[in-house]
């Protein structure tokens, strides 16, 4: 049996982490209605909202602070922005916090002394349950799983390897733009299919980018994604 893998988080780490979670993914308002509600109290629901003049539908939720309150609509932009301000004005405890992440990351968490003896939570990521299977799903999806933007390392990297070849894919940091079209690419120009076998291989895998080596960055970030990688195994 795999030993499980685990990691230490502070406590504004915690929050960090579930607030990039709703701004990497703000099509989540049944969720962000539930942790909303949570923290800030008050009723919250899923739904959506016709705006003048187009007739437009916007999804997002209905918010009632109280009974004596009438209640108003949060539109998905808004959410990164209301639960920052949920967090500082209600200055939830450390249980709350820890549950808020069980919440929203969909792993176990509890509360506890990290290895320096600070105050945080432990959070069972279950990534080692996690096994690439080749499948190319997420090379060949960019646009559901990849990050649009090269970190400077990358960058540095491929300029001290002379990968040319590289940086002709990638303008003003942003990857992976066709130089021959300058537009997004619709898969990834590195993937190869391995002959006659429904396995692909990446042609620089000593050298890729870091969102590829740390994709997927949480089991939840994997299912989003539509990875198979922990129906494997």
């Amino acid at each position: 049996m795999n030993k499980k893998n685990k990691k230490f988080l502070s406590f504004d780490q915690a929050i960090d982490e579930i607030l990039n979670d709703f701004q990497v993914d703000a099509n989540q308002n049944h969720l962000f209605a539930e942790v909303y509600a949570f923290i800030a109290g008050g009723e919250a629901v899923a739904g959506e909202k016709e705006c003048p003049p187009f007739g437009i539908e916007y999804l997002g939720i209905w918010y009632k602070p109280s009974v004596l309150e009438e209640r108003v609509f949060y539109s998905l932009q808004d959410f990164v922005e209301l639960l920052a301000q949920a967090f500082n004005f209600e200055h939830p405890g450390p249980q709350e916090i820890c549950k808020i992440y069980r919440m929203v990351m969909g792993v176990k968490a509890y509360v506890g002394p990290g290895p320096l003896g600070d105050a945080g939570i432990w959070v069972e990521t279950e990534m080692e349950n996690f096994r690439c299977i080749q499948c190319g799903h997420c090379c060949l999806n960019l646009n559901d799983s990849y990050c649009a933007s090269a970190y400077e390392e990358d960058i540095l990297r491929w300029k001290e390897e002379g990968r040319l070849d590289i940086l002709e894919y990638i303008v003003a940091g942003d990857l992976w733009i066709s130089p021959r079209t300058h537009r997004d690419v619709d898969r990834c120009p590195w993937l190869r299919k391995l002959p006659k076998k429904n396995k692909h291989i990446c042609k620089i895998h000593d050298t890729k980018p870091r969102h590829c080596r740390e994709y997927p960055k949480s089991k939840k970030h994997a299912l989003q994604t539509g990875c198979k990688g922990f129906a494997a195994s």
